[in-house]
């Protein structure tokens, strides 16, 4: 392999839903050489997030998508095996954005070195990197958990929900959460700091959420959206706090539905019961000092064994495009990451 370069590039934008395998194609060609000044990476690990929906597809003004053709976005760890680089060796291991090939030639812009007391390198496209560090930031600046809260967050077990009912747990919170099986509740509950976690495909799903959660939600993560906001919404407790990091109903979706207009109900509710709802980017504080603060403290979390991120793990390069897919789909259980190569 070290005399090719597989890439995907991206082949055309998602016609209806969700990114499938027939957006992307696999081109092979001879492994990049560095010129004076740069080294060469050998990838060994992609990072699969709901939010490379925004650069295959235009979602918002926000959003740039990739350009048709050109090699996958995508967060990756790499090992440097050639350099013409005064501060880069052979052999260092790295992070960055360079995305879904085996090879990338670079001059040292974006690319960051993976500290030595990291366990897993892995753990810098989850755990301690954007993943962690948004759920970091919800826990403890936008919602402010305190000893005695109660709080939710669908996608329990999914990247950001598997770090936020640990670190809630940390900071005293009964958390509830929602997923998509009961294989899925069960291990919210006895690995990810879960109090309880509910099927949200259950027929009963609202009465238990009710029933269970009788005081009233204190603080509120959104991730997903849809059917779930639905039920918790009107389980806010007086002076509740929501944080909104994301929808992954919508990316499903081909076009709004068509319902009664509900604005109303949910502004009235906001109004009454005094809630605050704040929309958390985690691009907002990266290479902030406290994302120094985070990486600290998630490294000496994860050290201690008080916090275990739980990786879902794709082998082969070969497989990133059903990786991403089973995203998606609700498939992974932890942070989605692909293996490519050692």
């Amino acid at each position: 392999m070290a005399n090719i370069n597989r890439r995907y590039v991206l082949k055309e934008r998602p016609r209806f839903q969700v990114p499938t395998a027939k957006c992307f194609r696999l081109e092979e060609e001879a492994a990049p050489e560095p010129g004076e000044g740069e080294f060469r990476i050998r990838t060994t690990w992609l990072g699969m997030d709901p939010n490379l929906f925004s650069k295959v597809k235009k979602v918002s003004d926000q959003a740039r998508p990739i350009p048709i053709g050109a090699v996958m976005y995508g967060a990756t760890v790499g090992r440097v095996d050639i350099s013409n680089h005064p501060d880069f060796s052979v052999g260092d291991l790295v992070h960055g954005l360079w995305g879904w090939q085996d090879y990338f030639i670079s001059n040292g812009a974006g690319i960051f070195s993976v500290d030595n007391d990291i366990s897993r390198p892995s753990y810098c496209l989850g755990a301690l990197g954007a993943t962690g560090f948004g759920a970091y930031l919800v826990v403890n600046d936008v919602l402010a958990v305190k000893n005695g809260d109660t709080v939710f967050c669908s996608a329990a077990t999914g990247a950001l929900g598997q770090m936020v009912g640990q670190i809630s747990h940390l900071k005293g919170g009964a958390t509830y959460g929602s997923a998509g099986t009961d294989e899925k509740c069960r291990l919210a509950v006895s690995k990810l700091g879960y109090t309880d976690c509910f099927n949200y495909k259950s027929e009963n799903f609202e009465r238990m959420l009710s029933d269970r959660i009788d005081g009233g939600i204190d603080a509120m993560v959104v991730s997903a959206g849809g059917q779930t906001f639905d039920a918790t919404f009107p389980l806010m407790a007086p002076g509740g706090r929501i944080a909104v990091c994301g929808l992954m109903a919508l990316y499903s979706m081909t076009q709004l539905p068509v319902t009664p207009d509900r604005s109303f109900m949910i502004l009235n509710e906001i109004l009454l019961k005094r809630l605050t709802v704040k929309g958390s980017m985690v691009l907002d504080m990266l290479n902030t000092d406290r994302h120094v603060e985070f990486k600290r403290e998630m490294k000496s979390w994860i050290a201690q064994g008080v916090v275990r991120p739980v990786e879902f793990i794709t082998e082969g390069l070969e497989n990133a495009p059903d990786a991403l897919r089973a995203v998606f789909d609700g498939e992974n259980i932890g942070k989605s990451v692909v293996h490519v190569s050692d």
